[in-house]
Parts: structure tokens; sequence; C-alpha cells
């Protein structure tokens, strides 16, 4: 039975994409015809991917042997960080939260490697192992391309050291708040957003995913944050992580790239699989395919490789195959840059309308990327979010009181480019909704909820105005609330408890 190979933390709650990463990584490799062809085909793709343009950066722009390093002098954390690991329930009010603090407190080592690499251009770590250090390799700090030499397997071990930094950062960032540090914790937290924002432009569609559900999750942590420590927070804190700080982020379609990296071990995996000639061939296809569609199901594996022989035999060439390829992501290519609802998106994409048995090969050693694209608005959701919050909090602390139009703190407070609803078809605001003294209930995963005087919100995945009558933190039922952060007011109203 085939291992299963992609060792990271899985979702929680709303991290429903695991599975699709994996199928992902797994679909993206096949099986060489000799030790030798393995490793070359392995060699050529681990070529490619650090020749992306995310890998071509100078050492002195790169971060990842500052984070490692801080990384292997950090002492264990209270708890482990497991897949089931969650770093949104770090913070004050938790069970093991003086065990985290101290954790936190006593590693001042990594603070400094984030507010060191801050400015860095990349994370820079190499796919493979050959071109990182032994004591990289020894602590499974890696990208590993062609597990056993079978590049049907890829492994990211080191996204386990970055869900252990992430949770550092977040324990540090509260500890900070709670000393009443407050300059110092959003120095750290702007550190840590600048650095996942790094993260998130490694290109292999399950970092992406990772990444992009870390980076969202901290920035709602920072609402929180925000929120609860309202009355002590000074108003240039709030103004500069506004105005200075959160707009460097720029999760928009033309800084932040769709995953290249699958293309090229979907590449890989086709020259695999066909013979000399560029025909299918037939026992390629049911060893590649087949063990690949009975990974989860070993009993199925007869059957798979049969139907995967057949298929080889109407199967259209090498030459078309990679056409075909390439049209699939030149298609996606094409969406992810352009306009989230031009009508364009609306149309079938070239994969939806791909023969899946005469390019059977490409439509299985590929996954559909159309979560990513929702992923992205949800991250820009929460940078624009956390902006909004800052900028509304910072008139708060000089007025004595919430504005009742949001246009009050643009300018000063923030900046009114960060008041922007990415679900909003004709590229618009987020809804704004000053209720005053009146309490409006919302409903959340947890529970209900009551809100009053200032809301925005961003109208969801479902494109539509819902009075905020529900709440999602990715927007994918209802609205989703940026401000107030409902988390927050989950735990000052014992929701969920």
């Amino acid at each position: 039975m085939m291992t299963r190979t992609i060792r990271h933390p899985a979702p929680h709650r709303s991290r429903r994409f695991a599975g699709v990463a994996l199928a992902v990584a797994l679909a993206a490799f096949g099986p060489a015809d000799s030790p030798a062809a393995a490793q070359n085909a392995t060699k050529g793709v681990v070529d490619q991917l650090n020749n992306e343009p995310a890998q071509r950066v100078s050492a002195a722009n790169t971060s990842y042997r500052t984070i490692l390093d801080a990384y292997l002098d950090m002492t264990a954390p209270p708890v482990p960080i497991t897949a089931d690991f969650d770093v949104t329930q770090i913070w004050p009010g938790m069970p093991d939260w003086k065990k985290f603090a101290e954790w936190a407190q006593a590693n001042p080592g990594m603070a400094a490697a984030l507010e060191k690499s801050r400015d860095a251009l990349s994370f820079g770590l190499p796919y493979g192992e050959s071109a990182v250090d032994a004591k990289y390799r020894d602590a499974g700090l890696v990208a590993r391309i062609g597990v056993d030499g079978d590049l049907r397997r890829v492994d990211y071990p080191y996204i386990k050291a970055i869900d252990t930094i992430t949770a550092f950062a977040v324990a540090e960032f509260y500890r900070r708040n709670e000393a009443g540090q407050f300059k110092e914790a959003f120095e750290l937290a702007s550190a840590t957003n600048r650095f996942l924002r790094t993260m998130c432009d490694r290109v292999m569609l399950a970092e992406k995913m990772r990444f992009f559900q870390l980076l969202s999750d901290v920035l709602s942590i920072q609402r929180d944050a925000m929120y609860t420590y309202r009355d002590k927070i000074p108003a240039d804190v709030y103004r500069d992580f506004a105005r200075k700080e959160l707009p460097f982020l720029r999760p928009d379609r033309k800084r932040l790239e769709m995953p290249e990296g699958e293309r090229i071990v979907s590449e890989a995996l086709l020259a695999g699989v066909f013979d000399s000639r560029g025909q299918a061939d037939p026992e390629l296809f049911a060893e590649t395919f087949g063990e690949l569609q009975a990974a989860d199901k070993p009993l199925t594996r007869f059957g798979a490789a049969k139907r995967w022989r057949r298929i080889a035999e109407v199967h259209g060439s090498l030459d078309a195959s990679e056409k075909k390829l390439k049209a699939v992501y030149d298609d996606w290519w094409r969406r992810w840059r352009m306009r989230e609802y031009d009508p364009m998106q609306d149309l079938p994409t070239e994969l939806s309308r791909t023969n899946p048995i005469r390019y059977g090969a490409v439509v299985y050693s590929i996954r559909d990327i159309d979560v990513l694209f929702e992923m992205r608005k949800r991250l820009a959701a929460e940078v624009n979010g956390a902006a909004m919050t800052a900028g509304l909090l910072g008139y708060r602390v000089d007025y004595k009181t919430l504005p009742d139009d949001r246009e009050k703190a643009y300018a000063v407070y923030m900046r009114k480019i960060s008041d922007a609803d990415p679900w909003d078809r004709d590229y618009g605001r987020f809804l704004f909704r000053w209720l005053g003294s009146e309490r409006k209930a919302v409903d959340t995963p947890d529970g209900r909820v009551w809100v009053d005087g200032a809301v925005v919100y961003a109208r969801g995945r479902d494109h539509e105005d819902g009075d905020f009558n529900e709440s999602t933190p990715d927007g994918s039922f209802g609205d989703m609330i940026v401000f107030p952060p409902l988390r927050a007011l989950e735990r000052e109203q014992g929701v969920g408890q």
C-alpha cells in the first residue's frame, strides 16, 4: 500500500483543504523506468522548482537560514504543535496560557529572527535536500521531492517548524500586550505578517494553501487583540499598523502568484508514462495512476490498474497531452491575473472542458486550484479587515467613541484603499452599519453574539448583503464580519466556552 507523504498539520474547522493538497502532491509524481532515470527526473523537477522567481533571490535577501537557525535554538513548546493544533486558540484566557507565555518569553532569539527577517524578499528554502545544510536535513527542515526515489512522493516536514514559529509569534504578541508593551507587540506582529507573506510565495499548492491559512488566522488574531486591548493601545500604534504595515502585504492578483510548481511536476509525470514514440504506455499508466487512484482504497488497486490500461489505449499522445496541460495552466493564469468578477470568470475552465478519457493523465495529474482563489479572497478580507479595525479603534482612542461614518477614520487613521470587500462584484467597499447603542444578534458557528456601535462586514462567498445575521470566519456562509471581531466578542460574552 502506498504511504501518505504530505506530513504537515491538517486544517481545523474551516481548514478543509488538506485532502486536496495531499491529492495534488501525490498525483504530481510518477515512477521512472530505472533508479538512474528516477534520479534524473527528480533532479530536473527540483532544478525547475528552484528556478521559479520566488526562489531566484540572493542569499542576503532570503530568511530561511535566520529563521531556521533560531528555530533550532528554541525550547520545546508547552504542548506539541500537532495536526490538530489551532493557533487562534492561543490567548491569555486559554487553560495553558501561563505555559505559553513563559515559553514565548524564554525564546527571545526567535522574536529577534522575525524582526531581522522583516525586509527579506523570500523565505528561499531550496526544494530538495542536497542544497540545504546538513543541520537542516538532520532536523527535517526540508522540502523533499522524490522521497526514496519515487517521484510520486513529496514531503514538507519544514512546515511543522513554521507552525511552531507561528504559535510562538502569537503567544509572544499576546504576552507583550499583557505586559503593556503595545508598540513592541505590534512591531512583532508586523514582522510576523511580513514573514508569513513571503511564505505565501512558495510555489507548491500545498504550501500556498497552508500559508494562506496561517496568515489569515494570524491577522484575525491581531483583530481580536486590537479589540481586546482597545482601551489601552495608543492611537499611534493603531495608526502605524493600519497605514504603514498592513498595506505592505498586498495579497492581490498582481503580487501574489499562482502555484506554478504543480505545472512543473505534472509535466514530469506526463513525461514518465509515455513510451519513446510519445504514445501512452499501458503498464506505466496502470502502475502510476492505478496506484494513485487506489491510495486510500487498496482493495480497488486491481480494478483501477485495469481501467488505466484501457484508458492508455485511447489516450492522446505526449505532445497533445503537454499542449492540453499548458492550455489548462494558461487558462488558470489568465483568471488569476484578471479582476475577480470579469465575465470570463463565469465561463467553464479549460480543465472542466477537458475530456477525462482522452486526457485522463492530464486531468488526474493536477487538481483544480479554484479553492485557492477563494482562500486569496479571504486573505484579502483579513488584511483589509485588520486595517479597518486598527483605523476605527485609532479614531476611538482620540475621540472616545467609534465613528458613525467610516470616512471620518480615513486619511489620519487608515488608508481608504484598505476599505475594500473582495466579495463585492462591483469592487466596492466593505459594508458599514452604525448601530449606535442598539444591539443586534449575530449567529456564528460557535453560537450567538450581540454587536452594537459600528459594524464592518464583507458580503461573503454568496456576494450578497445578508445584513450580518449570520457570519463565518471565512465568509463561506452568510457574511464575514471584520469589525467588531466576533471571536473577541464570543470570549467577552462567554459564547462557546
